[in-house]
């Protein structure tokens, strides 16, 4: 789509020529060129498991010399203007502005995965905008010819026109981001956060619910200032689980190392890192090999315990030492997809 929007769709090629017996490297006619979609071959003989290709100039080098007088035929598609990796950059990007801060239906990040399709346009008008850029900063090296007869040629209009567009695609996208309320200009609600008084703590958020929702209520998570501070980095594995209310939940996850010494335990939390238990989960190891240093940790839910789980809470596997210490070997968001009923 970002493609169709620049007119950078593909075309096909086919190219022959004669191997003159001193070099593995051929300039081919066509740039950029796709190199997944590369045909080579030698005489009679399929090589394009053999070969590689430099996208963005069109170079194509063989793993050994060709014999002289050997008939190279390359077959393929090739752009006007961007590689495959150029393109995906772009839309990264796009995807990565375009969902700052969003979050789906469950309180997970918002991805290239779980992007809504009535979103794909406006992200690929985004991506394009981000590629016409590149075209334009191209175009701001070239400077206007003028002949000795009079004649001129007018290059600096080509970055005009691209600035133009430019402006045009930004302003379809402002459009579309308002009219759907998604994306940069999206038209968004918050709550502000009271500080008690007496306690100097902030007064926890709750999301509402529905009359006849009787799960718990799920804590809104507001960014909070830094006030100078300098985060730290949590030093474990993230992982996101996904639970389904009123089914039982199992996850398995491996570990290598000694466990003679410790024992392993599972808590749901509030939030992260909060010191008192929500709901324990029921942990067993299993060992396998030889060495038994390789184990699987399988933690686990009842359908009853699911049952009344919030939205969004928090997950953590902790390592209990004989002297009583912890240390948390992974954690993270624990999702609740909630029952449908008709």
């Amino acid at each position: 789509m970002v493609r169709s929007e620049i007119g950078d769709s593909s075309k096909s090629f086919v190219m022959q020529f004669i191997a003159d017996g001193t070099t593995n490297r051929f300039g081919l006619h066509y740039s950029p060129v796709d190199a997944a979609s590369l045909y080579v071959r030698f005489d009679d003989f399929n090589v394009s498991n053999d070969v590689s290709v430099e996208e963005a100039s069109g170079v194509l080098v063989t793993d050994v010399i060709p014999p002289d007088g050997t008939e190279i035929t390359v077959a393929g598609n090739y752009f006007r203007y961007f590689t495959p990796a150029e393109i995906n950059r772009f839309v990264e990007n796009a995807v990565l502005q375009h969902s700052n801060n969003r979050t789906d239906s469950l309180g997970r990040i918002q991805t290239l995965e779980n992007l809504p399709p009535v979103e794909v346009y406006p992200v690929s008008l985004l991506a394009s905008t981000l590629a016409l850029y590149t075209l334009a900063t191209d175009a701001s090296f070239d400077i206007n010819v003028f002949a000795p007869d009079g004649v001129t040629i007018p290059r600096s209009e080509r970055y005009r026109q691209l600035m133009d567009m430019i402006q045009a695609r930004k302003d379809q996208y402002r459009e579309l981001c308002i009219l759907l309320g998604i994306g940069l200009y999206r038209i968004e609600v918050f709550t502000f956060r009271r500080i008690s008084k007496t306690t100097n703590h902030y007064v926890p958020v709750y999301r509402p619910q529905e009359v006849d929702d009787y799960s718990y209520p799920e804590r809104i998570e507001l960014a909070r200032p830094t006030y100078g501070d300098q985060p730290s980095e949590r030093p474990y594995d993230s992982v996101e689980l996904t639970a389904y209310q009123d089914v039982a939940f199992t996850y398995s996850i491996p570990y290598v190392g000694n466990l003679t010494e410790k024992g392993a335990v599972a808590n749901i939390r509030w939030k992260a890192g909060a010191p008192q238990s929500h709901m324990p989960f029921t942990v067993t190891v299993t060992t396998s090999g030889t060495d038994n240093t390789s184990h699987t940790i399988n933690i686990s839910l009842t359908k009853e315990q699911t049952r009344r789980l919030a939205q969004r809470m928090y997950w953590d596997i902790e390592f209990v030492y004989n002297d009583g210490q912890r240390t948390t070997y992974k954690a993270g968001k624990l999702f609740t997809v909630r029952e449908v009923t008709t």
